[in-house]
């Protein structure tokens, strides 16, 4: 076996160039970090047309809003570089990374004339990532509805102009030719877990219908119902009251399937970031970013088979470079020894003392290991001071607070979180165990309500559980009854 030179071995798709394959870069520009393949022109190109994507779907709401935080992506040059990792299932995918969403797409895709599926995934799930920086109670069907609303954007003259509110051709001809759920049925979906394909399809297709249905015939009480999402009321009720005197909502759809007539708005383009900065990429983080690929498999490979894979992947990349951040992330992430995940830290943060995710890892390892309180909060509070605008880094800081059972150090924390990264469901859970401990029990329960919300479709049912036990334990020390609503 030789392992001397890096990417050592035979691969046929997104390789690195020591076996023949094209330079990785990444891309950084103003809210995105594409890591990817491409040439260079092509790499640039896509990144600039990610912040095209992002500043069309910011229409949807106040020309002046512009979220904080930085969304990372990851482009293969094309679908069959991309099918290594897919089984050619998905034409791409979003999830959530290391530090933070991350979209996985193939190149070539972005911003033609015609819809295509490539980009309605990155829109549906961009869509979902700025939403939750505005919505701040989303029941499913609303969340799941709104962004396939936003996913049939299109672009014109360029793009110069931007098209929203085209129908989905193909969920309207599923809904006239299937029917559709009521909006009743749509406000008991939670998760899609144990759901058929089947049944995923009726749920996406209702929701879309639904939500393009009241934006079109009753915008004005749909308006006031986002209105009062963003301000994180319960949804059940915040319905009720928008539509308070509205009679037979699904009568008015029936009629609105059959005549069609809706809304298209065509509204200029704002100016768009456009200036990136590129970097080349060495075999250890290449490595890094495919092991990465074989973890998220959505395939049909085992959990067993794509860990198999990924080790192989961070092996050879540390071969390459032992101090590679990355790869010894994910070297402890696949260790299942604790002292060992424990050694790796101390080993990073000590050739990589500048790097605050070497210090978060050790944090998190004393944690795990039953290290040191104090150590730990060295390393947590060394996290932040490196990087004091990363939610994650903030958010782990602040549990560590939630633990010791000091909310007013972790207050502060715990809200800087919030700030940066509002739709992610962890920080929401810090937050809300914060505000309990400080005794703010209608605040906590609010935040542990919306945490709920957010939790994506995909979340493991054990996960979702914890949060709801949470909550269950905030309405009973509150004097609330369980279930009941503020």
């Amino acid at each position: 076996m030789l392992f001397g030179v890096g990417c050592a071995g035979l691969r046929a798709r997104a390789t690195c160039p020591a076996e023949g394959g094209k330079p990785w870069r990444e891309v950084k520009s103003t809210h995105f970090r594409v890591r990817t393949n491409l040439s260079a022109e092509a790499a640039e190109k896509t990144a600039v047309e990610l912040e095209q994507f992002r500043r069309a779907l910011l229409l949807a709401w106040d020309s002046e809003f512009d979220p904080p935080g930085e969304v990372e992506a990851i482009v293969l040059r094309n679908p069959e570089e991309l099918e290594e990792f897919t089984d050619g299932n998905v034409a791409g995918f979003a999830t959530t990374g290391e530090n933070g969403p991350l979209l996985v797409m193939s190149g070539g895709s972005l911003l033609r004339g015609e819809s295509s599926v490539d980009h309605r995934v990155q829109l549906h799930e961009l869509a979902h990532y700025l939403s939750g920086h505005v919505f701040l109670r989303q029941p499913r069907w609303f969340a799941e509805g709104f962004a396939s609303y936003l996913e049939t954007l299109q672009f014109r003259g360029g793009p110069v102009k931007v098209i929203l509110g085209r129908p989905s051709n193909w969920k309207l001809g599923y809904v006239r030719a299937q029917g559709w759920m009521s909006l009743e049925e749509l406000w008991a979906w939670r998760t899609t877990d144990g759901m058929s394909k089947a049944d995923r399809t009726r749920h996406y297709a209702s929701a879309w219908l639904w939500v393009h249905y009241l934006m079109n015939v009753h915008g004005e009480q749909f308006a006031d119902f986002q209105g009062r999402l963003a301000r994180a009321e319960e949804p059940r009720q915040a319905f009720d009251a928008s539509f308070q005197g509205v009679k037979d909502l699904a009568g008015g759809l029936r009629s609105y399937v059959d005549t069609g007539r809706y809304a298209i708005l065509t509204l200029p383009l704002p100016e768009v970031p456009s200036k990136v900065e590129t970097r080349e990429l060495d075999g250890a983080e290449i490595h890094a970013i495919r092991a990465r690929l074989h973890l998220m498999n959505t395939g049909s490979a085992t959990w067993e088979q794509r860990r198999q894979l990924a080790e192989k992947e961070v092996a050879q990349a540390l071969r390459e470079d032992p101090t590679n951040v990355s790869a010894v992330f994910l070297r402890s992430m696949l260790s299942e020894d604790e002292s060992q995940r424990l050694a790796l830290a101390r080993e990073l943060v000590k050739a990589r003392p500048d790097s605050g995710r070497a210090w978060a890892m050790l944090g998190n390892a004393l944690e795990r290991s039953g290290g040191s309180a104090v150590e730990r909060e060295q390393a947590l509070m060394r996290a932040v001071e490196l990087q004091p605008q990363d939610a994650s880094v903030l958010n782990n800081l602040a549990w560590f607070y939630v633990g010791t059972n000091n909310p007013q150090k972790a207050f502060e924390l715990a809200k800087r979180a919030v700030t940066l990264a509002p739709e992610n469901p962890a920080i929401l859970d810090t937050y809300a165990a914060v505000l309990f401990q400080s005794g703010r029990c209608p605040e906590s329960l609010r935040l542990q309500r919306r945490a709920l919300d957010m939790l994506h479709e995909s979340t493991p049912e054990p996960r979702r559980r914890s949060f709801q036990d949470a909550l269950d334990k905030y309405e009973q020390a509150c004097g609330q009854p369980p279930g009941q609503k503020p």
